[in-house]
């Protein structure tokens, strides 16, 4: 699961001042601009295609101009309430697994090809990269106070499925190359990158984000309007 899934703590249902301290605020927008600049070093070194760049725009625009006016318009009688518990130890493995696998693995690899010379293996991997830090850059704005907790879960829905065909793309390029620069621990070592963050993005689709969050996501949505009926 995403890092602003598992940090977005819902206001109670009393009415309080809300209380934001700027020393989380900055962390968050240090770290969407630690991913934006990882967006554009990859675009920069035309690892990633035109395809990619445009889904994050058009992604943008869908969910923040298009869905959160006319499909979940942020409600006041929405009900503030945590989408999964922060203090789960075995949530937090999951999210720590994520984020190595998921990021650091894949910045390693791609750094590693571009230094030895393997572009054909940094541009099999840096699709991945880019739309996780696409995601990741734009997640703090959907689980923002301006739009709804279903825009905030559809963001990590959207990009999650774009990028398992970035995933198979990768896997396919990993295990149809027989020689790499780097020998055998590159050639392997790309396979098992690629396999497994296919296989834990694929759980975190189809186990976590679409069977459980979202569904949560569009009962606390809803829930206010029960309770006025």
């Amino acid at each position: 699961m995403s890092e602003e899934t598992r940090e977005h703590d819902l206001t109670d249902s009393k009415p309080s001042p809300p209380q934001t301290p700027p020393k989380r605020g900055l962390i968050s927008r240090k770290r969407q601009l630690v991913f934006l600049s990882f967006m554009i070093l990859l675009a920069a070194k035309g690892l990633v295609g035109i395809g990619e760049i445009a889904f994050v725009i058009l992604c943008y625009i869908y969910l923040y101009e298009f869905l959160s006016r006319f499909a979940f318009p942020r409600k006041q009688t929405e009900q503030k309430k945590r989408l999964s518990n922060p203090k789960n130890k075995l949530f937090q493995a999951y999210f720590l697994a994520t984020a190595i696998i998921g990021l650091l693995f894949p910045i390693c690899y791609i750094g590693d090809g571009i230094y030895r010379g393997d572009i054909h293996g940094a541009g099999a991997a840096a699709p991945h990269l880019f739309l996780l830090s696409g995601q990741a850059f734009t997640e703090p704005i959907g689980f923002s106070d301006k739009f709804s907790t279903p825009i905030g879960i559809l963001g990590p829905v959207f990009y999650n499925a774009r990028r398992i065909f970035a995933l198979l793309d990768w896997v396919k390029a990993e295990f149809s190359d027989t020689q790499r620069p780097g020998g055998p621990v590159r050639l392997y070592g790309g396979r098992v990158i690629a396999s497994v963050n296919t296989v834990m993005w694929f759980y975190n689709l189809f186990g976590l984000l679409l069977p459980v969050f979202l569904p949560r996501s569009c009962e606390i949505y809803f829930s206010g309007d029960n309770k006025d009926d």
